[in-house]
């Protein structure tokens, strides 16, 4: 990283009151940089980790985020000087149709007709909207007892720290703290884009934050795409894809990439219960004419069908083929973020033991696997009909499925490994 500009960024930070430190991304290829800087905003009682990468850090020396404080588990900022406040709107996973929607709302405005003014009060903030394309220079205000609500693209500052896009911006009310800043948000803004579902029936809402990890970043490779070689599962591969498409729904992803694995279990599990048979017919001690030798071969053919082998079983067989040791380590550790999540004493989400990396311990892919099988079981049971391990089912509001980032990108990669095992030259 830029030495220069990462110690005015730790400067401004440490002047701020704002807990910051260098990271180094382990298990990183390529020549670019692996270093990158993790700044603690505030919010609230705690605060909420900002990871700043070499790309991302002149952006971020040209916005005062020293003065934003984070709101509650949402993707919003109050400004601490003026009070405002701006969160990120997200609607279905096809992103562009509701924003779309919005656009062609009644009472929209086009902003930034013309060259702003130089003397202007936001001359530098309507410059910067004045270069977007016409279809980001639009805006719905409303407005009640001096309380402003806009619905509008995102602020610049706003995308220095989290993904453009859609944001409501309120402005009038009091925000002394961060408490009163939450209530205002959910108050003003939750009943806002209710009331877009209920009468324009456009379904959108606040952002939720994704706790844990953040997702990581591979490095481009530099040769260009090749012809396709492998011809994938077409049933498996569209769960795939419909997990992918599912982004900012961690429940509906995780659940479309779990049966994309599934896809494969018969296969996996039938593989491991042939080698079991096969190494015992090839073991010298194998005697045909001896009944408990042919009884024990019995018993391992036996569960071969599907519903012979319970569900946990054939997740083992699948990820014990598809995927190797060395491969979920490097995951694991390919940042200080994951090894927390995953290996730390306090898991994020009940019911789900850590990973041991020591090799002493039980093979890390059955350890992947249990943990796969756990927070799947926390999906789709609930205490009242006996499924899982006795645990709540999993709700989408709750933080424990706002910190299933780190697992949801472990699945996926699961997934890939499984399709990619699977295939066939096309």
């Amino acid at each position: 990283m830029p030495e220069k500009r990462v110690k005015v960024l730790l400067e401004r930070a440490s002047a701020a009151g704002i807990k910051a430190e260098v990271r180094r991304a382990e298990h990183v290829s390529g020549v670019r940089s692996r270093s990158y800087v993790v700044l603690q905003l505030p919010n609230g009682r705690r605060t909420r980790p900002l990871a700043v990468f070499p790309r991302d850090l002149e952006g971020l020396l040209a916005v005062e985020f020293e003065k934003y404080i984070v709101l509650g588990d949402y993707v919003a900022v109050v400004d601490k000087d003026s009070g405002a406040i701006e969160a990120q709107v997200v609607g279905p996973r096809m992103a562009g149709r509701y924003v779309r929607a919005l656009q062609q709302l009644p009472g929209v405005e086009t902003t930034a007709e013309g060259d702003p003014e130089p003397d202007s009060e936001d001359f530098e903030e309507a410059t910067a909207a004045a270069r977007r394309p016409p279809d980001e220079n639009w805006r719905l205000t409303v407005e009640d007892e001096g309380v402003v609500i806009e619905i509008s693209p995102a602020s610049n500052d706003f995308q220095v720290l989290f993904p453009p896009g859609v944001t409501v911006k309120i402005r009038g009310a009091s925000t002394s703290s961060h408490d009163a800043a939450l209530e205002v948000l959910e108050r003003y803004a939750r009943a806002l884009l209710f009331d877009f579902d209920l009468v324009y029936g456009i379904p959108v809402q606040l952002a939720k934050h994704r706790r844990g990890t953040r997702t990581r970043r591979r490095e481009m490779p530099e040769h260009p795409p090749k012809f396709p070689r492998n011809e994938y599962a077409g049933q498996a591969l569209e769960l795939y894809q419909y997990g992918r498409a599912a982004t900012g729904l961690p429940l509906l992803e995780y659940l479309a990439y779990y049966q994309s694995v599934e896809y494969f279990f018969p296969f996996f599990a039938r593989e491991q219960t042939v080698n079991s048979v096969r190494s015992q017919l090839l073991h010298p001690g194998f005697d045909a004419r001896n009944d408990a030798t042919l009884n024990r071969l019995i018993n391992l053919a036996s569960p071969a069908g599907r519903g012979g082998i319970a569900e946990r079983e054939q997740l083992r067989a699948t990820v014990r083929a598809c995927i190797d040791d060395a491969d979920l380590r490097e995951f694991i550790e390919s940042s200080p973020e994951h090894t927390e999540h995953f290996c730390s004493k306090n898991q994020a989400i009940r019911g789900v033991g850590r990973i041991h990396q020591d090799p002493s311990q039980s093979d890390l892919r059955d350890q992947v696997a249990d943990r796969i099988y756990a927070i799947r079981c926390r999906i789709v049971h609930s205490k009242q009909d006996g499924g899982g391990n006795g645990e709540e089912v999993l709700l989408p509001s709750s933080r424990e499925t706002e910190s299933l980032q780190a697992d949801i990108e472990l699945l996926r990669l699961v997934a890939q490994r499984a399709l990619v095992a699977r295939a066939a030259r096309a």
